[in-house]
């Protein structure tokens, strides 16, 4: 048994931040958001310059206090998605940063990294600085025990109970033949409580929630493009429920 129902999304990308290339804002529900900003490329440092590609940083902030062991491990998920999914090799000796901002509290489960990593990749394509290998989408899965009955649903930062799961990031883009959706390598596991049978179910229904944002995204590009042709607002948000 298994639900992939993901809730209401919020997306908005944020024209008054100073000094950035792009940024974007990403919610699953008021309860788990998250916001990105990009820069790049930049000149980088000497220490951290690569002959061959470009270097990606990736600092991950809390809510509130100073940034702990949490941000650093999610810090680090969301900067090898950004190496899998750029083409680095574009701009060699060069910087990318990202900052990732937490708007609300961790939840239970990992719906805020899938929020984090979407928020980044809103903003890698709100900076149209950096060629991409595709949209990389994420959601947070996890087990749900009701009764006897044990289902794999997806972890939208609702009143549900989690007993274990993780995040699951797929890349999305488009091939000769027609759209290809993201499996290994580009898609990304993290955190996992699942036996064999569940993982196979789990990544079913991440990849079919993760299609649902992938659309959400596409649909946001889009209303902004026509807003666009017409007005110049600072933020241009959509709200959609799925």
């Amino acid at each position: 048994m298994s639900s992939t129902a993901v809730g209401s999304i919020s997306i908005s990308c944020e024209e008054g931040l100073d000094g950035v290339d792009g940024s974007a804002r990403f919610s699953f529900r008021p309860s788990c958001s998250a916001l990105a900003s990009v820069s790049g490329p930049i000149t980088a440092r000497l220490a951290a310059e690569h002959p061959a590609r470009a270097t990606v940083e990736v600092h991950v902030r809390p809510l509130s206090s100073v940034p702990g062991t949490a941000e650093k491990s999610r810090g680090m998920a969301i900067r090898e998605i950004v190496e899998r999914s750029c083409l680095l090799a574009q701009h060699p000796r060069t910087l990318i940063q990202v900052v990732v901002q937490a708007l609300t509290n961790p939840t239970p489960g990992h719906a805020l990294l899938a929020a984090e990593i979407n928020a980044c990749t809103l903003a890698l394509i709100n900076a149209g600085s950096i060629a991409m290998r595709g949209v990389v989408c994420a959601v947070s899965v996890g087990r749900v025990k009701k009764g006897s009955v044990v289902s794999v649903e997806v972890d939208s930062a609702g009143d549900a109970v989690l007993e274990g799961g993780g995040c699951f990031a797929f890349l999305f883009g488009f091939a000769l033949s027609g759209p290809t959706k993201g499996s290994a390598p580009p898609s990304l596991a993290h955190g996992s409580f699942f036996d064999e049978a569940e993982l196979v179910r789990a990544k079913e229904v991440a990849r079919e929630a993760a299609a649902e944002v992938w659309q959400c995204m596409k649909n946001n590009i889009r209303h902004q493009k026509m807003v666009g042709e017409t007005q110049s607002p600072e933020e241009v948000a959509v709200k959609m429920e799925i």
